[in-house]
């Protein structure tokens, strides 16, 4: 690639990559990287799930023992006053209780939470008419409570759930993440609040990315709600219970309604349904066992697109057509496999759509580069083939052929055609007198001068333009479209005007030159060229013979068609 190629190329290739720069960070493109984050998800094994982590579940089977909801709440005191009986570390309600019922209920499951060790509750932060308010589950009871966790979750513009707030404020009140606060609690480190952040990885909204350990019911143990309450009451009888007691003790038990239908189900990157409870297990576990999404920093990813757009600048650039495609491939698969490996193994989320944007636009602006100087080489080879190397005029060779294109084209619209053949006079004692280099520079202004005359007559379209080539030594040919005998006589005493004023400049003197010019005209019946240059030939000799520096035209030609 010439150098000049090169350093456009390089400049092309730094705006590019300055650019795929500036749109991360307009983070228009977070959707795609979202998405690929979620492919990643799904590719991934399943995260071994943290032992203490339960979920109870008011399942199809729970609601068909107990009844529909809302229930009496002496149900969800038995559940609490059991799983303490069992020894568990908490119980966290992940519902709503409903509306009070009788005093007698209301009142166990006072005693009950009281009596227990530790019972989380949740609240949510709701849109209502009125504004926005927080929505307490249980208010007068949440003295009794050990702690309070919103369960706000928000999916994203695709309708995919990806993150949460860890630490939800508005007006006076803050909570944090319903999980959150439990999970914190059970490492004996402080919750985040609106003055703290978690010492986690959040996101540039200070949100926790969800690090999914696998399909929810398949990573977690779960229990029915019922199948509990049958198994408490059995232990105090005396009797088997279903579900043996060491299977809870020391367990944070997430208790959430699953039953399809009657829950807000959300959509995850590895699933298209997923309770609360399972979005609870997920943040809880992802704590505990201290593996959290890392998403890279702007700067990181910054450098990632840099990176990449260098490497292909370096890459890519030496190949072209399809080894470049072929090339480009290689590279971009080789990034999506190192951005699935540092997320396999270390969690790190880095951007993998905008390094691939950048790498895109880098191989299309080479193949663009590539396409130019091609372009440009076969022109340079067409000129060097059809170009005489003095004078700038066409070769004797490329001029048949146009001249042959021309005829036809003449013959099919019956048009008129003309060709001067113009020669130097006494250029052979030129030569001898001042030299060759005179005698170039004689050349060489007269192809100007029958170049400039040609132009004047030149259209928009090629095929209406006249051409002038170097005819050999020191004779040219110039080709006239749509030009009679006193057409062709007027251009050429044009040229021959202008050859005359002109002075040729050398070692500080001038030299005056002219030229004598024969005319020949198409006719419909000459098979080849050959026929017209011939009688423009005889018309040159006729010039020459009659003294010089005029122009002649072959006495046969046929008139021009007479005007109506």
């Amino acid at each position: 690639m010439p150098k000049r190629a090169l350093l456009i190329y390089a400049l092309c290739g730094l705006v590019i990559i300055g650019g795929v720069v500036l749109l991360l960070a307009t983070r228009h493109l977070e959707r795609f990287e979202s998405f690929v984050l979620d492919q990643f998800f799904r590719r991934r094994a399943s995260l071994p799930s943290h032992p203490a982590i339960v979920c109870i579940n008011i399942d199809e089977e729970s609601l068909q023992a107990v009844g529909r909801l809302p229930w009496p709440r002496k149900y969800y005191a038995q559940m609490a006053q059991g799983l303490e009986e069992w020894g568990t570390y908490a119980a966290v309600f992940d519902l709503h209780f409903g509306q009070p019922s009788a005093p007698e209920d209301d009142e166990t499951l006072r005693r009950a939470f009281q009596e227990s060790s530790r019972v989380y509750l949740p609240v949510y932060l709701e849109l209502q008419k009125r504004g926005k308010v927080w929505v307490h589950s249980l208010p007068a009871f949440e003295q009794h409570a050990t702690g309070l966790g919103h369960i706000n979750v928000t999916p994203d513009a695709d309708g995919i759930l990806r993150r949460v707030t860890p630490f939800l404020h508005y007006r006076d009140e803050g909570y944090p993440q319903l999980a959150v606060r439990v999970a914190c609690d059970y490492l004996g480190m402080p919750w985040p609040t609106l003055t703290s952040a978690p010492p986690w990885p959040l996101d540039r909204e200070g949100n926790l990315l969800v690090n999914w350990a696998g399909k929810w019911y398949g990573t977690f143990p779960h229990y029915s709600y019922v199948e509990l309450l049958r198994s408490f009451q059995a232990a105090r009888e005396g009797r088997q219970p279903t579900v043996a007691p060491e299977e809870l003790r020391g367990k944070i038990c997430l208790i959430g309604l699953t039953a399809m239908g009657m829950v807000d189900i959300k959509a995850t990157p590895i699933e298209p349904t997923h309770p609360g409870t399972g979005i609870q297990a997920s943040i809880l576990n992802s704590i505990l066992t201290n593996r959290f999404v890392k998403p890279a920093s702007f700067r990181t990813n910054a450098l990632c697109v840099i990176g990449m757009g260098v490497l292909t600048l370096l890459l890519v650039m030496p190949f072209r057509g399809m080894r470049s495609v072929i090339a480009w491939l290689i590279y971009a698969a080789l990034w999506i496999q190192t951005a699935f490996l540092l997320f396999r193994i270390h969690g790190v989320w880095v951007s993998v759509v905008h390094p691939l944007l950048a790498m895109s636009a880098l191989l299309f602006c080479s193949a663009l580069v590539s396409q130019a100087i091609e372009h440009r080489e076969r022109l340079r080879f067409f000129r060097l083939a059809s170009r005489d190397g003095l004078t700038g005029l066409y070769t004797i060779r490329h001029a048949r052929a146009m001249l042959l294109d021309a005829m036809q084209e003449a013959r099919k619209a019956r048009a008129s055609l003309a060709v001067l053949l113009i020669d130097v006079d006494n250029f052979k004692s030129i030569n001898d007198t001042h030299g060759h280099q005179v005698g170039d520079a004689v050349l060489k202004q007269v192809a100007e001068v029958i170049q400039t005359s040609t132009r004047m007559r030149r259209g928009s379209d090629p095929s209406e333009s006249d051409f002038a080539a170097r005819y050999g030594g020191e004779e040219f040919l110039v080709l006239l479209r749509h030009a009679y005998a006193k057409e062709a006589a007027m251009v050429g005493e044009r040229i021959r005007h202008a050859v005359e004023q002109a002075r040729v400049a050398f070692e500080e003197r001038t030299l005056q030159v002219t030229i004598s010019i024969g005319a020949g005209v198409f006719s419909p019946e000459d098979p080849t060229p050959d026929a017209m240059i011939r009688r423009a030939d005889e018309a040159l000799y006729q010039a020459k013979a009659e003294g010089k520096n005029r122009v002649c035209v072959f006495r046969s030609t046929p008139a021009p068609p007479a005007e109506h």
